[in-house]
């Protein structure tokens, strides 16, 4: 498939305008659309969309059905503008409509993306379906987590304000419904298979899996 990255970027700003001008108060919408650093919006999401193509071989590398059908790419690209304006943009009220964004794209998809938490470049959500990433989460670039998957805390109730939240680092695949608890670190590289269950921190290269041995199959007839 041909892609025009004009036509591309076109379809992200009008999914970016969508978002803010249904959630936001004019005034603060311009305000996000006119920044300097809109465009360094874009080119995020557009990277996040061809880092999916690229590596989603049931999305046939249409990137244009990426963004505008994929659920789980909503989750993304909300999380990209909701920590944009956590960032970038030094206006009152500013928190309430990064929340008011960010839940958004989590009524479209069914993950939550805390739009404080820091992920970097080209991030792949497969599925996503039930995936939390908490507030003080960091996650490198060039990662890919399917459904499912919890960036917790080790605790349920008061936990501290301080990072409390797992810091994954670069080119990290997390499997399906995995959960990883805590202040700790993944090193870059690492593939944790799907149910996996992590509160201490793992090396840089290691391959995480859980095995069983208790499948059982019956003869129906």
């Amino acid at each position: 498939m041909l892609i025009d990255i004009h036509e591309l970027r076109q379809i992200i700003h009008a999914q970016i305008q969508v978002a803010i001008w249904e959630c936001c108060h004019p005034h603060f919408a311009s305000q996000i659309s006119n920044h300097p650093h809109y465009e360094k919006l874009t080119q995020y999401i557009l990277n996040d969309a061809i880092a999916y193509s690229n590596k989603d071989p049931a999305s046939r590398n249409n990137i244009i059905s990426i963004i505008q059908v994929y659920t789980s790419f909503k989750a993304t690209l909300h999380y990209r503008i909701s920590n944009f304006i956590h960032r970038y943009i030094d206006l009152e009220n500013k928190e309430f409509f990064s929340l008011l964004i960010s839940n958004r794209g989590k009524i479209l998809s069914g993950a939550e993306l805390h739009y404080k938490s820091e992920i970097g470049e080209n991030f792949i959500l497969d599925h996503g379906y039930g995936t939390v990433i908490g507030e003080t989460s960091v996650i490198g670039n060039d990662c890919y987590f399917l459904g499912g998957v919890v960036l917790g805390a080790s605790g349920i109730a008061n936990n501290p304000l301080e990072r409390r939240h797992p810091k994954v680092g670069n080119n990290v695949e997390i499997g399906a419904f995995s959960r990883i608890f805590g202040n700790i670190e993944i090193g870059d590289d690492v593939f944790i298979g799907p149910n996996c269950v992590i509160s201490e921190n793992i090396p840089k290269g290691c391959r995480v899996i859980t095995k069983s041995e208790n499948q059982i199959i019956r003869r129906i007839s």
